[in-house]
């Protein structure tokens, strides 16, 4: 039985500050990105080193020498899968390094459009609010300086 996955902490995270969130999933993707290759170089070594263990082991197992090219081949295939998971564990995280860095950018965009809105909201609330000042002092104005409409004795 497989089980979903709760992104639930994640996306509060998101919501709650998103700068904060993409930025520490630029930081994980890149010590992602260190260890997967880290891991890769660690891996091509003992690749090495156990092509040459496979020569020296040879001579004291029978079953290897017996059978040393198909041996030799297995281990090449073998090594040869591992750089291939290897390739798509790299690819996949430099993917997901991008896939962060883009979505940085479009919070920034995001938040640089909320603040040209709300500029524009403030600037549009403030002259109102002055035409409506303008307004009450005009007529303040004229009804101080007209006639009433009763007998002035």
């Amino acid at each position: 039985m497989t089980t979903q996955h709760d992104h639930t902490p994640y996306l509060d995270q998101l919501h709650d500050d998103p700068h904060t969130f993409w930025e520490s999933r630029i930081k994980a993707s890149r010590w992602m990105i260190v260890k997967t290759f880290a891991l890769g170089v660690a891996a091509a070594g003992l690749g090495v080193l156990g092509q040459g263990w496979l020569e020296q082991g040879a001579p004291l197992l029978p079953i290897i020498s017996q059978n040393y090219g198909i041996w030799q081949t297995v281990y090449g295939l073998a090594l040869l899968v591992i750089f291939l998971l290897w390739a798509a564990a790299m690819r996949h995280k430099i993917g997901l390094l991008q896939n962060s860095k883009q979505g940085l950018a479009t919070q920034y965009r995001i938040d640089e459009q909320n603040a040209r809105r709300e500029a524009r909201a403030q600037a549009t609330r403030e002259r109102r609010e002055q035409l409506r000042q303008e307004r009450e002092e005009h007529t303040i104005y004229h009804k101080a300086g007209g006639r009433s409409k009763k007998f002035d004795y």
